[in-house]
C-alpha cells in the first residue's frame, strides 16, 4: 500500500525542504522542486485537496473579472498562465467555450461586454477563439427567454475530471526516492536549530498515532485557509493575512442539451452566476461573501440556498430551479490582505493574486492566496526564492517511482462512467476513508444523490460492500464507518437539497 511505504521512507529523513499542504499550491510546488531534483517532503493533516482545492468552479481562466477594476497586468499575467497550462497538460485540461448571456432588463450592454472580451482575447495574445456573438444557442430551450436575446462567446479552459484529481495526479506522478507526499500525518512540533541550520519536525499518523521526527533546511507553509493558523502555532509573523470568501454551487440534475458554461449577470456589484456542465449535473452558483471563520466558510445555510434557488428562477426558469439538488459544492477563497485590513467589502473588490511571505528570522515560508490558473507561476517564484538558500539539488538522478498504470474499474449503480476501484485508490492513490474515495478520487459523491448513498439510501448495500477495501487500521467497523457517513449526510446535506 503505497501509504505505508511512503511513511517508511520519511521516517528518520532529511530533507531540503518540507511542504505543509497538499492543495494546488502545495502539489504544484512539490511537483517544480521534485523536478529539480531536491528533497522534498508534502504533508497534509488531512486528505490530499480537502479545502479550497477540491471546491472550485475547475476553471483554468484568464481573469477576465479583473478588467472591471483595469488590472491588466494581472490579466495578461493569468492568461499567459492559463495558456501555458493548456499546452502542458492537455491530458487534464481542455479549452472550452464559455457563452456571456446577455441581459436586456439590466446588466451591461452588450456591445460594452464584446468590447471587453474582445480586449481580454487581445492581452491573451490571441491564442484562444475569437470572442463572438451568437443569437441561438441550444441552452436556450431552457432558460428564461424573456431575459435572453443571445449569448457572447470566448473561450477559457476547464479541468476535464474534477480539481481534487488534478491535484492529486500532481502528487501521484512526482513521487521519486527523495520526493514524498503522505496524507493525514499532523506536525505536532518544529523546532529550528540555529547550529546546524536544520528544522526537527515531529510528525505523528492521525490513523494508527505512530510517530517520527526528521530534518529539513526548509519549511513551506501552503495550508491554504489554515495558513495563518499555522504559523500562530508555530509563532510565525507576516505582514498579510486571509480574509475568507464562502462559495456554494448547487448541483442540479442536466438538462441534456446543457453543452457549455453559461454566465449570468446578477446585476449588482458587477458580479455573475454560473450555470456548469459537470458529468450528469450542472453546477449553479457560486455564491460569493466573506465570513469570520473557516468553520463558517464550511457551512452550507438556508440563505446560501434559498439565494442560489432565487436567482436560478429568474435565469434558469422554474422547471429547472425546482428540482431536487443531487449535490452541495461549498468552499472558501482565501483572499490576501494587509494585516491591518478590517473591512468588510464585497469580496470581489479583494484580488485573488498571491504573496510568498519569508519569516524575517527563519527560513520559513508562507504562500498566501493563489488559484488553479497561477499555480505555474507561485511554483517557479518559489523556486527562485529558494534556490539561492539551497543551492544546487544533491538528487538530480533520483529515481522516479512510476504511477501504476493497471488498476480495477468499476460500476457505479446508475452513472455511466467507470472508476479507479477503491481497492485500487488504497493500494496507489493514499485513499484512506470513504469520504478520500467518493469525493476527491472519483465524482460519485457530487453526481449520485446525496454524496453517492442515493436519495433512498438505495445504494447502502453497494456501498457496504465497497468499504470492506477500505484499511482495518484506518477506520472503525466498515458498518460503523458507513453509518457515521450517512448520520453527518442528515445533517450536513439533507437540510438544503429539497426543491
Amino acid at each position: 500500500m503505497i501509504r505505508e511505504q511512503r511513511w517508511a521512507d520519511l521516517c528518520d529523513g532529511v530533507f531540503d525542504v518540507v511542504i505543509l499542504g497538499g492543495g494546488i499550491n502545495g502539489a504544484s510546488i512539490f511537483r517544480r522542486l521534485s523536478h529539480e531534483g531536491y528533497r522534498v517532503l508534502l504533508l497534509d493533516r488531512g486528505d490530499f485537496s480537502c479545502g479550497t482545492s477540491q471546491a472550485s468552479a475547475m476553471m483554468v481562466w484568464g481573469g477576465l473579472l479583473y478588467l472591471k477594476n483595469l488590472e491588466l497586468k494581472r490579466v495578461m499575467q493569468f492568461s499567459r498562465d492559463r495558456d501555458k497550462m493548456l499546452s502542458m497538460f492537455d491530458a487534464d485540461i481542455q479549452p472550452q467555450e464559455f457563452r456571456y448571456i446577455v441581459n436586456r432588463e439590466y446588466g451591461r450592454p452588450s456591445s460594452l461586454v464584446l468590447g471587453a472580451l474582445w480586449s481580454y482575447w487581445l492581452m491573451g495574445r490571441m491564442k484562444r477563439k475569437r470572442p463572438r456573438y451568437e443569437k441561438s444557442f441550444t441552452e436556450s430551450s431552457f432558460l428564461n427567454m424573456s431575459q435572453v436575446p443571445g449569448s457572447l462567446v470566448y473561450e477559457e479552459g476547464v479541468l476535464k475530471f474534477s480539481d481534487s484529481r488534478f491535484v492529486l495526479n500532481w502528487i501521484l506522478e512526482n513521487q521519486t526516492d527523495t520526493s514524498i507526499a503522505c496524507n493525514y500525518c499532523e506536525v505536532s512540533e518544529v523546532k529550528y536549530n540555529e547550529k546546524d541550520r536544520k528544522w526537527s519536525v515531529g510528525i505523528e499518523d492521525r490513523f494508527t498515532k505512530r510517530s517520527t521526527e526528521l530534518k529539513t533546511r526548509m519549511v513551506l507553509n501552503c495550508t491554504g485557509v489554515w495558513t495563518d493558523r499555522v504559523n500562530k502555532q508555530f509563532n510565525k509573523w507576516t505582514s498579510v493575512k486571509h480574509v475568507f470568501s464562502k462559495g456554494v454551487f448547487l448541483g442540479l440534475p442536466k438538462a441534456e442539451v446543457h453543452k457549455n458554461p453559461l454566465i449570468f449577470e446578477m446585476g449588482n456589484h458587477g458580479d455573475t452566476l454560473t450555470c456548469i456542465p459537470w458529468g450528469p449535473i450542472s453546477l449553479w452558483g457560486p455564491t460569493e461573501n466573506l465570513v469570520e471563520s473557516i468553520e463558517e466558510g464550511y457551512q452550507v445555510n438556508q440563505e446560501d440556498i434559498s439565494f442560489l434557488r432565487d436567482h436560478a428562477k429568474e435565469k434558469l426558469g422554474s422547471s429547472f430551479a425546482q428540482q431536487q439538488a443531487i449535490s452541495l459544492r461549498c468552499g472558501i477563497r482565501p483572499l490576501v490582505v494587509d494585516k491591518s485590513f478590517e473591512g468588510n467589502c464585497y469580496p470581489l473588490e479583494i484580488s485573488r493574486g498571491h504573496k510568498i511571505i519569508k519569516d524575517l528570522f527563519s527560513p520559513w515560508y508562507s504562500i498566501y492566496g493563489g488559484k488553479i490558473s497561477g499555480c505555474l507561476t507561485v511554483a517557479e517564484e518559489v523556486l527562485k526564492l529558494l534556490t539561492p538558500e539551497l543551492g544546487k539539488p544533491t538528487t538530480k538522478e533520483a529515481t522516479r517511482r512510476p504511477v501504476a498504470v493497471a488498476r480495477s474499474k468499476i460500476s457505479y449503480p446508475n452513472l455511466s462512467k467507470e472508476f479507479i476501484s477503491l481497492k485500487s485508490s488504497v493500494e496507489h492513490e493514499f485513499c484512506c476513508t470513504l469520504d478520500d474515495y467518493l469525493r476527491r478520487r472519483t465524482n460519485i459523491s457530487q453526481w449520485v444523490p446525496r454524496e453517492g448513498f442515493g436519495f433512498h439510501n438505495e445504494n447502502w448495500e453497494f456501498l457496504k460492500g465497497l468499504v470492506n477495501d477500505l484499511p482495518k487500521a484506518y477506520i472503525p467497523s466498515p458498518e460503523e464507518h458507513l453509518g457515521n457517513f450517512d448520520l453527518q449526510l442528515k445533517t450536513r446535506f439533507d437540510p438544503y437539497t429539497k426543491s
